[in-house]
């Protein structure tokens, strides 16, 4: 999201923290408009909730703005920074899900290999937990953004995707295991 808010006329640098519950970006502007972020944030593929609150910073040292997005609805997922991934790696609470195919390699930790497009199809692999939190990825972020949506609404609750997957993996200097299959 960094980027694509960084794009939009008057910003001059774009921040993301998220946590379990929500997404918070906050952005320096000298001049963009409140609509633009707006727009900007949905074209980078994440929702703002009803409950959302786009407001001016109370801090009087920058003129920043922040986008708060709620805990997801049922039928949605959110979205986990690589930052984020690195620490659950070696969580055995987290199943983390490689849906690329064909085979690309996979990120240390991977539990699973399952094709985005026969996520279903593999229910037997998934977690009987409906609430179990659960990461996707795969090479780009666009093969996991489908099956995310799938699960939730498979009905799990707690399903995380992860924009730039092992493309972004890498940028950020970590390692790709490649296993034969």
């Amino acid at each position: 999201m960094r980027s694509a808010l960084e794009g939009v006329d008057g910003v001059q640098s774009a921040k993301v923290s998220l946590d379990k519950n929500n997404a918070v970006v906050v952005f320096d502007s000298s001049k963009a408009t409140i609509e633009q972020m707006k727009a900007a944030v949905k074209e980078a593929g994440y929702g703002i909730s009803s409950a959302s609150e786009i407001k001016p910073s109370t801090d009087s040292k920058a003129d920043t703005t922040e986008v708060k997005q709620t805990e997801s609805q049922a039928g949605n997922y959110r979205t986990m920074s690589i930052d984020q991934l690195a620490k659950v790696t070696d969580d055995p609470t987290v199943m983390l899900i490689n849906v690329h195919i064909p085979y690309a390699g996979e990120i240390p930790g991977t539990d699973e290999f399952l094709p985005f497009n026969k996520i279903q199809q593999n229910n037997d692999k998934l977690p009987s937990d409906k609430k179990a939190e659960v990461v996707l990825y795969c090479r780009s972020g666009h093969m996991s953004k489908m099956a995310s949506k799938v699960l939730t609404e498979m009905g799990y609750t707690n399903v995380y995707d992860v924009p730039g997957g092992m493309n972004a993996w890498r940028s950020a200097g970590n390692e790709l295991l490649h296993k034969s299959q």
